[in-house]
Parts: C-alpha cells; structure tokens; sequence
C-alpha cells in the first residue's frame, strides 16, 4: 500500500497508528516485496510462515503472492478487521490465518519453519526470545538498529551482552539491510535493520537447557563492571563482555560438572 492509501484507509476507518503497539507501517511495496524474498529464501514452496505483527498487511501480501501459507499474529482489532475483509479470499482458500491476539501468549502454540515481522520495538526481545523457542530454521526480522547491533555484537563491546550470547548460541546472525524512518508511516525516530538469523545446525545449548543457561548468562550480565568470579560459583577473573558464547556454554557446563562431582 502506497502512503495516500494507508492514510486513507486508517482515516476512513478511523484507525490511527497506535504508539503503545509500536505501530510504523510500512508503505514502500519494492521494500516488501524483497523483505518477503529474504524471509523466505531457502524455504521450500508453499512453506509455513508466522509473521508477527501483519500491520495493513504490506509484507503479508507479498508472502501470499510468493505462495507462502501464512499464519499471521496482529494484537489491533481494528486491523483485523481490515485484514479480514482485505485477504477474504486468502482466509477462504487457507493460505492465510490470522489471529487475533498476542504474539507472546500465541507463539507458543505454533511451528513454522519461518518466522518473520516487523516487530514493535517496546517488545521486540521478549518476542525474539520467544521465537527461538521454537522449531523455526529462519528468523527475518525489522527490528529497532540498536536491538540489531546487539543481536550481531562481538565480545568486547559495549553492546555485547546477554541478549547477544543467548541469540548467538542458538543462531548465526546477519544484519542484511539498514531501513529508513521514512519508509514507513509515521515515520520512528530511529532506524530500523533486517536482521537474519538461521538456526545452527548444532545449537551451542539444548533445548531443555536453554531456560538454565540464560539465568546463568543474565546473572553474569548482572554488574558488567564486577568480575564473573564475584557473581558466579567460577574462578574465572574476567568479565562477562569479554566472553564469546562459546566461552559461556564452556563455564556453565564447568559449573554442572563441578556441582555433579561435589554431590558424589
């Protein structure tokens, strides 16, 4: 949908894009349309897809053109409404499924080789984080530039932190694309990047481990200023930035075989 016809369409509705959603539609079809190619290059036709946060339905469109079978997660009634009598016959055919709801309470009950969204940045990490839970091989997100430098950090940084460590243990990342306030309506006051993440063929932690890595990780991340050996049971000097994944799945798994070896 083009600007004029997103105005005019909220306008006619009387429909505004809401802040407390974090709601920026996108209004630049050319950028949909090769948002959509990179959500789904790799995937096989007619692959499930979840997309959080359809909005108007811009990237929805172009992932049904591409014949994806779409499952699509908006929180905004009135937008469901719209995308209801929008995609009608899409609805009819079962290539689209919209729900109406939230994205962190309906995740859970999904699986798609493909989650993709422009996601609201008042909640982008929660959702990230909740995303990979799940059997997905390709995440494809907009998300806030900040969030997505954080997600690519290396150690060392000053962005490098838990969220870092916790993305990239389970999934290599790539910042494909920085976009502009001004492709979307109303315009953020910040940039946004397309950031990729593929699922590791070997994920540095299982899954029925990742809930007590990340408590280990976010309590490390805790005090960035203090050394690892005064915030956890380690004898290691440095501080947590200056780890990479790898190093924090090694001191963890130190820490369970020092705690199995002490009950014996």
């Amino acid at each position: 949908m083009t600007l004029t016809e997103i105005r005019a369409v909220l306008a006619a509705r009387g429909l505004r894009p809401l802040k407390q959603l974090g709601q920026n539609f996108l209004h630049d079809r050319n950028l949909a349309a090769w948002l959509a190619e990179q959500a789904l290059a790799g995937a096989e036709p007619g692959a499930g897809v979840v997309e959080i946060g359809p909005g108007l339905g811009a990237l929805t469109s172009q992932l049904l053109e591409r014949g994806a079978r779409v499952i699509a997660l908006e929180k905004d009634r009135g937008l469901c409404i719209f995308l209801r009598e929008r995609f009608a016959a899409e609805l009819a055919d079962g290539r689209l499924d919209l729900r109406h709801g939230d994205a962190l309470e309906l995740l859970p009950q999904l699986r798609a080789p493909v989650i993709c969204g422009n996601l609201p940045y008042y909640i982008s990490t929660p959702l990230l984080m909740e995303s990979l839970r799940l059997d997905a091989r390709r995440l494809f997100f907009v998300v806030q530039k900040e969030v997505g430098q954080r997600l690519a950090s290396a150690p060392g940084g000053k962005i490098y932190g838990g969220l870092s460590v916790l993305v990239q243990a389970a999934c290599t990342v790539e910042l494909v694309r920085t976009l502009p306030g001004s492709v979307f309506f109303p315009p953020p006051e910040v940039a946004s990047v397309a950031v990729l993440l593929q699922r590791r063929e070997q994920p540095l932690v299982a899954a029925e481990d990742r809930a007590r890595f990340a408590a280990f990780v976010q309590r490390g991340f805790s005090q960035r200023r203090k050394k690892l050996s005064n915030l956890l049971p380690v004898q290691d000097g440095r501080r947590a930035e200056h780890l990479s994944p790898e190093e924090w799945v090694e001191l963890w798994r130190g820490t369970l075989a020092g705690s199995c070896s002490g009950g014996l």
